[in-house]
């Protein structure tokens, strides 16, 4: 297990996010956390449907509205807070999330090498 410092608690605000970079399984990766209207949470920056990153452009991951997660290859939205697909290629698969929290005014994720 690796526990990495993503960012300032106060740095994110609601609908905004920040990626980072992690190694799984001897693979480089990248994830996100958002912070949302009940918390934070946090995923590997991967669709489901088809393993590619899902941002825009650089840490760019919501629908114009600001209401989902959206991926720029195919617009499959995903619920922000769940991370569930409601709509697009992957509908009922959810992203893969990580465990993310707040201590001590960092945003901290922990993942599993």
């Amino acid at each position: 297990m690796a526990v990495l410092k993503v960012a300032k608690c106060d740095a994110l605000g609601v609908g905004e996010t920040v990626k980072f970079e992690f190694t799984q399984d001897g693979a480089r990766r990248e994830g996100f956390v958002i912070r949302h209207a009940s918390g934070i949470s946090a995923y590997r920056n991967e669709c489901r449907h088809i393993p590619m990153t899902m941002d825009w452009v650089e840490n760019r991951f919501l629908s114009r509205d600001g209401c989902y997660i959206q991926c720029s290859t195919h617009g499959a939205l995903f619920e922000i807070d769940t991370g569930l697909c409601v709509a697009g290629p992957p509908e009922g698969k959810t992203l893969r999330s990580l465990d993310v929290r707040e201590e001590n005014g960092e945003i901290l994720v922990t993942v599993e090498r």
